[in-house]
């Protein structure tokens, strides 16, 4: 009894032109393990995902128009953000997208409403 054939060998064989039954089986069942595997990725935000846009709504909601928010200010603004670090805010204010802009201040980010 032969071996079956490997992933590498029917990709292999797929790309010198070689397509037999055995290579087009072996290439559409990986076709099916690399689906499978994307789809359950793709799945529910994690803890920390679903925690950080509650905080980032949180930001958005306490925000004022017209006003410019450095990192201490945006800190200040929601009391679970006081003893975050600094780099925990710039991806909380990107998860907010379009809403808030942020625009570059003598080296640091500063955030306003759009």
């Amino acid at each position: 009894m032969s071996k079956p054939m490997s992933y590498v060998s029917a990709v292999e064989a797929a790309i010198n032109g070689n397509m037999t039954e055995e290579v087009k089986e072996r290439l559409v069942a990986l076709k099916a393990s690399l689906e499978k595997r994307s789809a359950s990725k793709s799945g529910k935000p994690t803890k920390a995902q679903e925690a950080n846009a509650a905080l980032a709504e949180a930001v958005y909601e306490a925000m004022t128009a017209g006003e410019v928010y450095d990192t201490k200010g945006i800190k200040a603004l929601v009391p679970e953000l006081a003893d975050a670090n600094p780099q925990k805010i710039a991806p909380l204010m990107k998860h907010l997208g379009d809403r808030v802009t942020c625009d570059k201040v003598k080296g640091k980010n500063v955030y306003r409403l759009a």
